[in-house]
């Protein structure tokens, strides 16, 4: 008998719990812990089927408005359904030592059951660098639809107990996220990562220097091909004076195509320096206005994209350490 099916018929019996919850002399149970585990147990019942998260969630608000521990029961049962395993033995494990009057049967079955679930448990600890993440957990099965779970918000360091398989992670922050970490977890496995990323500001103002640059290094190519043609204009003004002395050109020399010849290249030369002036100009600007030179990023303040990251992996058979990164 499973876990799902001896926990089963305290979920079908749910409704008849609101009644020593709401009796209870030794329980200070209040109207919002009875209105969250109502909506629980409505939420298990749903005609279109059972809605575990969101039960899941009213459970463990009852729980908090009462602390009675009978609903530790519920919140393990969900939790083992949404593959929170590690909160599923948490929840169990309580449960087991705080409700007393547990029929003997059910608490061996389940006693066997978490033991099993302890097993298999994949241990995960995820290290973040900045405040207020998000983990994302994404477990793909061999069939049917990938099982999704999320969990924070962290600021530091957290522990969550995973199901075996092939399992996604994402961190995401401030509108940010990192590089999905993908793995295959064995049975008692323990993994650990640690993610860090530069928050997005920074991020948009390295990426808005790239810009300007550009624009200044046309400018100034600009400004180098005008030179050049100018010093290619000067040379032909200098060729028509030699060929006419005090303005007088002998008869033999072709005057008129040499000046149109020397206009041409006065118009482009002309045309050359305005336009890169402007445009240097223009990219000066850009830069100045972008806040200047970049400047260097601080220890530990890595892109998600280049950050280095360690993994640490471990199973009975021994501990592998793993870095990587991108420069």
């Amino acid at each position: 008998m499973s876990i799902a099916r001896c926990v089963g018929g305290i979920v079908l019996g749910c409704a008849l719990l609101i009644a020593p919850l709401a009796h209870g002399a030794d329980e200070a149970v209040n109207e919002e812990a009875k209105k969250h585990f109502k909506a629980g147990v409505n939420l298990l019942q749903d005609p279109d089927g059972a809605r575990y998260e969101d039960a899941y969630r009213e459970f463990e608000a009852a729980y908090a408005a009462s602390l009675s521990p009978k609903i530790l029961g519920n919140i393990g049962y969900c939790a083992l359904k949404l593959e929170r395993d590690g909160e599923a033995i948490s929840a169990y494990t309580r449960y087991l030592q705080e409700v007393l009057d547990i029929d003997p049967a059910e608490a061996a079955q389940v006693a066997r059951d978490v033991a099993t679930l302890r097993a298999g448990l994949v241990r995960v600890t995820i290290a973040v660098d900045f405040p207020d993440a998000t983990v994302i957990d994404k477990r793909i099965p061999v069939r049917g639809e990938p099982v999704t779970n999320v969990y924070g918000p962290v600021s530091d360091k957290t522990e969550i107990g995973l199901r075996p398989g092939h399992h996604i992670i994402q961190v995401k922050a401030h509108e940010e996220s990192t590089e999905p970490w993908e793995f295959d977890a064995k049975p008692g496995a323990t993994l650990s990562r640690a993610f860090s990323f530069k928050p997005a500001a920074t991020a948009r103002r390295s990426s808005s220097h790239v810009v300007p640059w550009v624009v200044t290094g046309i400018g100034g190519a600009t400004l180098l091909a005008g030179g050049i043609l100018g010093a290619i204009t000067l040379g032909k003004v200098n060729s028509i004076g030699s060929h006419c002395p005090n303005n007088t050109c002998p008869a033999s020399y072709a005057l008129a195509p040499a000046q149109d010849d020397a206009r041409r290249f006065i118009r482009i030369t002309d045309a050359f320096l305005i336009a890169g002036g402007i445009v240097a100009a223009t990219g000066l600007g850009l830069v100045l206005w972008s806040g200047g030179p970049e400047t260097p990023r601080p220890p530990g303040a890595a892109a998600h994209t280049t950050g280095a990251q360690s993994l640490l992996t471990c199973s009975p058979w021994g501990c592998v350490a793993e870095m990587s990164g991108a420069f």
